[in-house]
């Protein structure tokens, strides 16, 4: 259990059982958990979506759900999602690629990125219907699982937080993470579900060879981007299934 709470508080901004700080061995045999924490805000989604469809309508309910499931996850992934987009808009070399991504400011590129995935996401939930409670819990722990299957046998592009974790991340891990999130995704979409996390790992390889190719490996920024990508994906795709 130990391990589940140390990816539940690293991921999302839930305290249990109480704020410490982590190894990064301790991070690493938590990826294994991470699809599972996925759930946990998935389920968080949908009890809300439960309660507010009462007294929002369909345009106003799905902002709501996209913003809730921005806090749980302490805006970690929109952050990563801006800064990888301004580093890889400006582009140029590698290194100015890289110190792009470090500078706190988010540029054009950033607030572009963030702006279309915050509507793609809103947009998609107010179109599924009946099948919404589905990819309001498959999106977010097919989300999670993509940053496990990015860290696996990944290089890191540079020191931080992101190199802590791939050097902890082991195939026992990755494994274990697979099997519960396409199960999961099966269980409650059917062939569907196995479909998206299917796209999502091609997602997830195309992205990690870009950042090899373009930045020399992965950093803890792009991990927040290939999350986001991936989840705003999988909620389009359920709304192409829907279709």
């Amino acid at each position: 259990m130990k391990s589940f709470f140390a990816a539940l508080q690293f991921l999302t901004i839930f305290p249990w059982p109480r704020r410490a700080a982590r190894s990064a061995d301790e991070m690493g045999k938590g990826a294994a958990y991470f699809p599972l924490v996925g759930l946990v805000l998935g389920l968080a989604l949908v009890f809300a979506d439960a309660i507010l469809a009462r007294f929002l309508p369909a345009a106003l309910l799905s902002l709501m759900l996209v913003a809730l499931l921005a806090w749980l996850s302490r805006g970690f992934h929109l952050d990563g999602l801006a800064d990888t987009f301004d580093g890889l808009g400006a582009g140029g070399a590698r290194e100015r690629v890289l110190e792009i991504m470090d500078d706190s400011r988010t540029g054009v590129f950033g607030v572009l990125a963030v702006v279309l995935v915050i509507l793609f996401k809103a947009r998609s939930i107010e179109l599924l219907d009946a099948d919404r409670w589905r990819a309001l819990l498959v999106a977010p722990l097919l989300g999670r699982w993509a940053m496990v299957l990015l860290a696996y046998r990944a290089t890191a592009a540079k020191e931080g937080l992101g190199s802590l974790f791939i050097g902890h991340v082991k195939g026992g891990q990755v494994l274990f993470a697979t099997a519960v999130a396409i199960s999961l995704a099966a269980v409650f979409s059917g062939v569907a579900g196995f479909v998206i996390a299917l796209w999502v790992a091609l997602l997830v390889t195309a992205c990690k060879y870009l950042f090899h190719r373009r930045l020399g490996g992965v950093t803890g920024d792009t991990f927040g981007a290939v999350e986001e990508l991936s989840e705003t994906s999988a909620l389009l795709l359920f709304v192409l299934v829907q279709r």
